[in-house]
């Protein structure tokens, strides 16, 4: 294969990042002006928390269908998925507070078509020893574009409203999703069982078409009996575990953390530097470790080691630690926790069939946004007695950990039948 055929399958995949990345973006766009959004739209700052909440939850609820529907039409759920997001985010223009509410509905049913498909490309358009470094550019993304959410509204709220927040990134999404489009018509998949598969149902457009079911009882059947022989492989219940207990510590620290360490002394300025930092660190650790980690038995001290971290930074949280020694600390749980999804992600496609690569990752992504949500509600619930809150994510580190402990020794090529 000559440079310009690689550079145009890279080319999807860094377009591939870049919709991700805005997914990202569009889902926190009011988490750091809920105050200001709350008074510019006349709501509770409850109804604002909502805006960013309804992700999750439909990510749960579509996760694994959405996974299969790109199993059998990859680019076509992706393109739907890119089409959503631009949709919603122009939806979003329109005036009021219901009006955003309902791009963020839209914008959210697209996300699980989007992030699902981040195994799938580097199945299709990556060589194999390049699939890890394509995993890790897809996943790293989506922390690209939650930092760049965060440094970016505050200003352009400041400089225009709500208005250029909505504008620019709704220009930002479009621009986004027609490259996309673009790039999946030039570069036909060369890679993995399913290139072929990805080719047959190219519309005259370029495009294929979305998936239609023939029969919606046969489409039901079929898809119940993949997910439960999914499911019946050991290693996909204990990756998932993995990410509930990884993914989620992550998202509760990003949710509750300055209601946390105001008990031992940190005003919101110190949490907001430290919670850029985790989420710097994060990115760098998403990008880097995870082509280091498929190396050896790497992956396996990996997960173990940020587990560990974790624990001892809530430990320090509830307790008490210099502002040093919580930056360190937060700065290295980033570092570690970040990496852990696109390491298991990269794992998970060296161990999956191809067949199935997307409700496998469909599967993987669901628990770690039920983990974000479950560990957040529990910590929610026990706020009232902060070291009791603190405690139970502790206790839900170290039931998993054992489990990190059972990460495959090595992630180098393909298993031919998953362990059981």
């Amino acid at each position: 294969m000559n440079r310009i055929e690689i550079a145009a399958r890279w080319s999807v995949i860094a377009a591939y990042a870049a919709v991700a990345a805005v997914t990202q973006l569009l889902w926190v766009t009011f988490t750091p002006i809920t105050t200001d959004a709350a008074a510019h739209w006349g709501v509770s700052v409850d109804a604002v928390g909502w805006l960013s909440l309804v992700f999750p939850l439909v990510y749960v609820l579509l996760s694994i269908p959405f996974g299969m529907a790109a199993d059998r039409s990859f680019r076509g759920a992706l393109v739907w998925g890119a089409g959503l997001t631009v949709a919603g985010a122009a939806i979003r223009l329109a005036p009021g507070y219901g009006a955003v509410l309902a791009g963020q509905l839209v914008i959210a049913v697209g996300q699980p078509l989007v992030l699902n498909a981040v195994n799938k490309i580097a199945v299709l358009y990556a060589a194999p020893p390049k699939r890890p470094a394509a995993i890790a550019a897809g996943t790293a993304s989506l922390f690209v574009g939650i930092m760049i959410s965060n440094v970016t509204v505050p200003f352009l709220m400041d400089w225009g409203g709500m208005s250029a927040v909505l504008w620019t990134q709704a220009a930002i999404s479009l621009v986004a999703g027609l490259v996309l489009a673009f790039v999946l018509m030039r570069a036909v998949p060369l890679y993995g069982d399913e290139a072929a598969a990805g080719t047959a149902a190219v519309g005259a457009g370029g495009v294929d078409r979305a998936p239609v079911a023939a029969s919606a009882a046969a489409a039901a059947l079929t898809a119940l009996r993949d997910l439960r022989e999914v499911w019946s492989a050991r290693w996909v219940r204990v990756f998932s575990l993995l990410l509930f207990a990884g993914f989620g510590i992550f998202i509760t620290l990003a949710t509750w953390l300055e209601v946390l360490a105001d008990g031992i002394g940190y005003n919101p300025v110190q949490v907001g530097t430290g919670l850029g930092l985790m989420t710097a660190a994060g990115i760098v650790g998403a990008a880097v470790l995870p082509d280091w980690a498929m190396r050896g038995c790497r992956a396996r001290t990996l997960l173990a080691l940020s587990l560990a971290v974790s624990a001892v930074l809530l430990v320090f949280l509830a307790a008490g630690m210099p502002y040093w020694l919580f930056l360190t600390l937060l700065g290295l749980a980033g570092l570690l926790l970040l990496a852990d999804l696109p390491i298991v992600l990269s794992f998970a496609e060296a161990k999956a069939e191809p067949r199935s690569a997307g409700a496998v990752t469909g599967l993987l992504l669901l628990f770690g946004n039920l983990g974000g949500i479950v560990l957040s509600l529990l910590v929610q619930l026990l706020l009232e007695e902060r070291v009791i809150a603190i405690g139970a994510l502790v206790v839900v580190t170290a039931l998993v950990a054992p489990f990190a402990l059972r990460f495959p020794a090595q992630g180098a090529g393909r298993t031919s039948k998953p362990d059981k």
